[in-house]
């Protein structure tokens, strides 16, 4: 006996066991299977979904003196929160710190600056045991925004008296054609861009599981490269596509110790580091790209808060980076079982066709920047 004619048998219907036809059978069998597990899922999702609610936790931002870092800290201290800002530059930090002050919820919040190298192991120890010692109590959300290019001008990024470790502060998208490349060009962005942030990740559950934090959050930023590659991004996207990979095993590793991980896929961020590396982006990585929108460093914040809101596991700022997300999903949580279902069918297609086109245009592509 089919399941439908299970099902049959338990309603008012039960007349009609047998009556079938084999392809009616199946295809409500599969229809059935589809509500219930979108159903469990739906239930599965609200059951357990982390309220964001920032108010009275204490946040640390690496890479919080400017861009994504700083509006993040801003967005925290404007809903309560107690803000621990890292950078490199005390300069950066003490004007970051003003700006955020003036943005608290209440005046007994507290705002400190952490001078520190991302990349070093015995900094991250500092990092966390300064924040200890100032702020009496770890961390309940960490959010590892590392990533500002520091060259102010394409000449101070081309002198070759600068080295390659000193071209940026905390992260970095340095754009060339793989054989253009050195070998020390690929260790350096593996270091900064997804050991800075698994250094950062590792100490912060750490401490959390130490000081028995629940509900605890440890947000990685990846990129819209982390999702998709081409041409131009060989040492930038593979760091980012790394971050995913630990972002994907600590969601549910760190299951056990009630600590939530998220990991936000931004597109293109309006910086100065942004114009800089355009200045040294090949040309056919420009016209992939194409003169598609960006955000604002606030904007993003924003995206970010409301996906952390809405309790998504992975979030994105974008329609486009939204359908490469559902295509690529993996075994990670949906954002919506019957949105990713659908999102996922139209990006199969604008995945395909965009394929294509990357791939005619470096086929056809006769510069060599």
């Amino acid at each position: 006996m089919s399941l439908v004619d299970n099902i049959l048998k338990l309603t008012p219907y039960s007349g009609m066991v047998g009556q079938l036809l084999p392809w009616q059978s199946a295809l409500i069998s599969l229809a059935v299977v589809f509500v219930a597990t979108a159903t469990a899922q739906v239930i599965y999702r609200r059951a357990t979904r982390t309220p964001f609610q920032p108010a009275g936790k204490l946040c640390l931002i690496t890479g919080g003196s400017t861009g994504l870092g700083k509006a993040l800290a801003v967005s925290m201290a404007a809903s309560g929160a107690d803000v621990v800002i890292v950078a490199r530059r005390q300069t950066e930090l003490d004007v970051a710190v003003k700006e955020i002050e003036v943005k608290k919820l209440n005046a007994s919040q507290i705002i400190l600056a952490v001078s520190a190298d991302v990349t070093s192991k015995t900094d991250i120890v500092r990092i966390f045991d300064e924040t200890k010692a100032k702020m009496n109590r770890d961390p309940d959300y960490v959010f590892a925004c590392a990533g500002k290019l520091v060259t102010e001008s394409l000449a101070e990024w081309s002198h070759p008296s600068l080295s390659f470790a000193c071209k940026s502060l905390l992260g970095a998208s340095y754009p060339k054609m793989f054989l253009d490349h050195t070998m020390e060009d690929f260790d350096f962005l593996c270091n900064l861009n997804y050991l800075g942030q698994a250094y950062i990740a590792h100490q912060a559950a750490k401490r959390m599981v130490e000081s028995n934090i629940k509900d605890g959050k440890i947000v990685f930023i990846s990129s819209v490269l982390g999702i998709m590659s081409f041409a131009g991004y060989s040492t930038y996207s593979p760091t980012k596509y790394a971050v995913r990979g630990l972002a994907d095993t600590l969601r549910n590793e760190l299951q056990r110790y009630k600590i939530n991980v998220h990991i936000f896929f931004p597109g293109t961020i309006f910086t100065p580091g942004y114009e800089v590396e355009n200045q040294t982006k090949p040309n056919v990585t420009k016209v992939i790209e194409g003169a598609g929108e960006g955000q604002t460093p606030e904007e993003c914040a924003r995206s970010l808060t409301k996906g952390l809101e809405a309790g998504n596991y992975a979030i994105t700022t974008e329609f486009i980076t939204e359908l490469l997300r559902t295509v690529g999903r993996g075994v990670g949580p949906t954002n919506g079982f019957f949105s990713d279902w659908i999102l996922s069918g139209l990006g199969w297609i604008v995945s395909s066709g965009f394929t294509f086109y990357m791939d005619y245009l470096v086929r056809n592509d006769s510069t060599t920047n």
